[in-house]
């Protein structure tokens, strides 16, 4: 994870979101998709902590963000938190 110099740090969250859901995630979150596999798009969020791990921090943003109505989820594997 990189530091801004700040003491804080910048997360990179890969979102996978299903093809039906694509256009909708890329206009909330102001990004494009950078992959698309069989039926999913993945998109790279990134976002600023002060906390290392700070997972709790990730999905109640994105949450907030990106609602409980549009299927997302987060692919912890390729994230950097």
């Amino acid at each position: 994870m990189k530091s801004n110099g700040f003491g804080s740090f910048i997360q990179t969250i890969v979102v996978l979101v299903p093809n039906e859901n694509v256009e909708q995630v890329a206009s909330i979150l102001g990004i494009e998709p950078y992959e698309i596999i069989d039926n999913q798009a993945r998109f790279e969020w990134t976002r600023q902590t002060t906390r290392k791990g700070d997972d709790e921090g990730v999905v109640f943003d994105l949450s907030r963000e990106l609602g409980f109505e549009l299927k997302w989820r987060i692919d912890w594997d390729k994230s950097d938190y």
